[in-house]
């Protein structure tokens, strides 16, 4: 059985072309072209056509078998009956509805009313207030469809408009309970003519369209697996679907996601309750991550210098470093304030670009690691904790992070977790087991904090944190 997956992350299309028989897998990756300077906003058909072109690539005409998807939580783009756009594709990063979420923020009761109805939080990252957004500027929604990114592909795909329920519990709209779309929430935000995509099972599929078949260079009637989105298929891929399990991922953004039996609401609205394919995930995740590290590079360093250049200059014995607030993209947990603004505080005449650089690094792992906190206090500790991303390709922000949260970490062996997830949840709507040889060949290194760090990085956290108060939107002192 030949599985083909396809994957529209943030910043680039991907493929896994997986043989269930040999094991042979192949990968490939290519950054999206973008038209504009916001990232943020794309031309989801334009999207769609650059993941085809590598699909096709991938495939190379084999006799493919089934296809699996994988794409981004929270983007929206509405569109008319025929799928013609009547927005570009709004991804998470989009922060065009801050103004409007600081103003429902205000109200305490609806904010509460709604994490414990959806997961969710009040934050512009959300399709639901995208939506409100968009309506408070003139656009029409009734009778216009609601998608994403990867429920547009699918659609494309197959002629089916379809969302299952791991990708819609990051819309804000979806109820964390009943497992279907909250029409309280849809009516109390004035979104009741918008036209939701019916919910389908993770694992139900629909045929390949002839004019898709085309693009991809394979023959029409293949199965398509309904789309998940990349963070919950990263919980699968890295076989951390147990209560307990944590997957940390440190790419573009970051997340911390722990596998739990049911919902968890935060008391303290500091972190979210969605699901994955296979169960309910509570979470935290900050905008600014990998996005920070590229920023400070071309900043300091210029965009021609590569990050092998500046990590021999980076060493753990230096200390009283400026403090980093990484909230270049506004912020989501653990204070969901999508107005605050980030970047370097206690600057000093004595400090390099390395200093800067290394400020940089501290501050993104300080915030993930002021997530952790709030997780494990809603859950408990987690039995084992998985990192993946980008993080990896630095040997010192890997050993920074483990430090720095103090816990072992086991070290992801697959370098494409997601799309490992899509290909898993493809074995298993085929009736096969979800581990196979050639996905799970690798024993995972586990890294241990070094206890000799404890006290540094306390005092670094402690600093942290006295910034991150100042920086509240409308605080004296905000950065």
């Amino acid at each position: 059985m030949l599985i083909l997956a396809l994957e529209a992350s943030t910043t680039s299309a991907k493929t896994m072309l997986f043989d269930t028989e040999s094991g042979e897998t192949s990968v490939r990756s290519r950054r999206f072209e973008v038209d504009g300077p916001d990232s943020a906003v794309r031309d989801g058909d334009a999207i769609y056509t650059q993941l085809m072109a590598l699909g096709r690539q991938a495939a190379s005409g084999r006799p493919v078998d089934l296809i699996v998807l994988s794409g981004t939580w929270h983007g929206l783009t509405l569109r008319e009956a025929d799928l013609s756009a009547v927005t570009p594709v709004m991804e998470w990063p989009y922060t065009g509805a801050q103004d409007l979420c600081a103003r429902l923020r205000a109200d305490a009761d609806f904010t509460w009313w709604f994490h414990e109805r959806t997961g969710c939080m009040v934050n512009a990252v959300y399709p639901a207030f995208k939506l409100r957004h968009l309506a408070e500027t003139g656009v029409a929604l009734a009778g216009r469809r609601m998608l994403d990114q990867p429920t547009l592909v699918f659609a494309r795909l197959t002629g089916e408009v379809r969302m299952n329920a791991s990708l819609a519990s990051g819309t804000g709209l979806l109820n964390a309970h009943t497992v279907d779309w909250d029409s309280e929430v849809i009516d109390r935000l004035g979104l009741a003519g918008v036209q939701l995509p019916p919910l389908s099972a993770p694992d139900e599929s629909f045929p390949l369209t002839a004019e898709a078949a085309v693009l991809l260079g394979l023959r029409p009637g293949i199965p398509v697996l309904t789309p998940g989105p990349d963070g919950g298929l990263s919980q699968i891929g890295d076989l951390a679907t147990e209560p307990g399990d944590m997957t940390f991922s440190m790419g573009t953004s970051g997340a911390l996601r722990f596998s739990t039996r049911h919902p968890s609401l935060s008391p303290t609205l500091s972190t979210w309750s969605y699901r994955s394919p296979l169960g309910a995930l509570s979470g935290a995740a900050t905008s600014g991550c990998g996005n920070c590290v590229d920023w400070a590079r071309e900043r300091l360093f210029g965009a021609s210098t590569d990050y092998a250049e500046i990590e021999p200059q980076l060493s753990a014995d230096r200390e009283d470093l400026p403090v980093f607030l990484p909230f270049l993209f506004g912020e989501r947990s653990p204070g969901w304030q999508d107005q605050r603004r980030g970047g370097l505080v206690e600057l000093r005449p004595q400090h390099s670009r390395v200093d800067m650089y290394q400020g940089v690094l501290e501050g993104i792992v300080f915030s993930l690691y002021h997530c952790f906190k709030e997780l494990t206090a809603l859950n408990g500790a987690p039995r084992r904790i998985v990192l993946s991303g980008g993080v990896l390709s630095s040997p010192f922000w890997t050993r920074l992070t483990v430090d720095v949260f103090g816990v072992p970490m086991e070290v992801s062996p697959r370098q494409h977790s997601s799309i490992t997830g899509a290909v898993r949840m493809g074995l298993r709507a085929s009736g096969l087991p979800q581990t196979h040889p050639a996905l799970d060949d690798a024993e995972p290194e586990i890294l241990h904090p070094d206890p000799a760090r404890r006290s540094q990085y306390d005092t670094g956290f402690a600093r942290y944190l006295e910034q991150y108060t100042r920086s509240l939107p409308g605080a004296e002192g905000a950065a």
